[in-house]
């Protein structure tokens, strides 16, 4: 039975990696960041594999909105900051993640369905990933300084 419930867990994942990506292609300015090595669906299943959650029903069912969408590139985001911090070297998948939830925080939520207060949340966690990205690109600063002045 377990070997069955992983197949089904990694077809959910899958489905929901597949939401990601099109809603990745949906976006002009996200397509543009695809013109390298790393290909849209790549960093779609990275995405998935990061966030997944089978007990979360709003990844397998539904519209994914953008504050979803923002709290989904956070989960792997976070993940990868860490990473980041610790050993200083990314995949060019993993850039783009980072890239990506910075440019969802710096969108307005459009298609938002919720109260108020869970508004608030998700500004807040756009400061968030802002205020991280800018201090994220200062330290990679001062290590290329480091490598530089060697």
């Amino acid at each position: 039975m377990s070997f069955i419930k992983a197949v089904r867990d990694q077809w959910h994942k899958s489905a929901f990696a597949d939401k990601i990506a099109n809603i990745l292609k949906s976006d002009t300015d996200v397509c543009q960041l695809f013109v390298g090595a790393t290909s849209m669906t790549t960093v779609a299943n990275l995405i998935a594999a990061m966030s997944y959650n089978e007990q979360d029903s709003q990844y397998q069912d539904g519209q994914i909105t953008d504050a979803v969408m923002l709290t989904i590139l956070f989960d792997g985001f976070h993940l990868l900051m860490f990473k980041n911090i610790e050993h200083g070297n990314l995949s060019q998948a993993e850039h783009l993640i980072i890239e990506l939830a910075n440019m969802w925080a710096s969108k307005e939520l459009n298609n938002f369905s919720g109260s108020e207060l869970n508004l608030n949340q998700y500004r807040e966690l756009q400061k968030k990933i802002r205020k991280l990205t800018t201090q994220l690109d200062e330290l990679n600063r001062q290590r290329r300084l480091e490598k530089r002045n060697m």
